[in-house]
């Protein structure tokens, strides 16, 4: 192959991974979904196993919608690109992550436009490999609460744990009050009320988890009045 071909950019991704959702949008319309939410940052060339990376970035409203709505990890098979060289449509594994394109399985990543034409994609069966999922932000906030029980454990948001950096301050959410409020805790322990549209979006609600539950019961009404404090 001529090295002085143009290499693969993200505009190529992003268009084929445009016509990927739209194939499969009778089927899987939380792919289309995802796309509108995300925005490619850039892609990278993998090799052994070869392929295309893909980075997707968020703003805060829409990363508070994909972490809640699009908590998906799977290979997805029977999608076919027309390879021009052998004039037959081929068969290309495809990996997504939050419902978004995440990795394409391929020969020669860097000339995945010139060896295909974009344009000519075909949806045959659909198969899903799901994948299991890991919350390396779960873990964190396990171990921060590692004083508490399991039955107070399972009163908590665990599975949908995530990382929020506030002046330079991190925080792991442990329930969800909706409309991108949360409770959240930070890595000494100490439980945070946080509220995106309160002048004062962080503050200090319980010094320990287990002062937590003296004020939470297992009913998040409990904490409405706590939230706009």
């Amino acid at each position: 192959m001529n090295i002085f071909k143009r290499k693969t950019k993200k505009k190529h991704i992003e268009q084929f991974g445009l016509k990927v959702a739209e194939l499969l949008e009778t089927v899987m319309p939380q792919i289309k979904t995802a796309i509108e939410l995300s925005k490619i940052y850039g892609i990278s060339f993998m090799h052994k196993p070869n392929g295309i990376y893909i980075s997707r970035g968020y703003n805060p409203k829409q990363f508070e919608i994909i972490h809640r709505n699009h908590k998906t990890c799977f290979n997805l098979i029977g999608i076919s690109v027309w390879n021009k060289k052998e004039n037959i449509y081929q068969p290309i594994k495809l990996y997504y992550q939050s419902d978004g394109l995440t990795k394409i399985e391929i020969d020669n990543p860097e000339y995945f436009h010139i060896t295909f034409n974009l344009d000519k994609i075909q949806k045959g069966k659909i198969e899903l490999e799901h994948l299991e999922i890991e919350n390396p932000d779960q873990k964190t906030a396990e171990k921060i609460l590692k004083s508490l029980t399991k039955e107070q454990i399972e009163l908590l948001e665990l599975d949908y744990t995530f990382e929020i950096e506030f002046q330079e301050n991190l925080y792991y959410t442990i329930l969800d009050m909706e409309d991108g409020n949360y409770i959240a805790i930070d890595k000494k322990g100490k439980v945070y009320r946080l509220n995106h549209d309160h002048e004062r979006m962080v503050k200090l609600i319980a010094n320990n988890p287990n002062d937590f539950f003296k004020i939470y019961k297992g009913q998040k009404s409990e904490l409405e009045n706590i939230m706009y404090e």
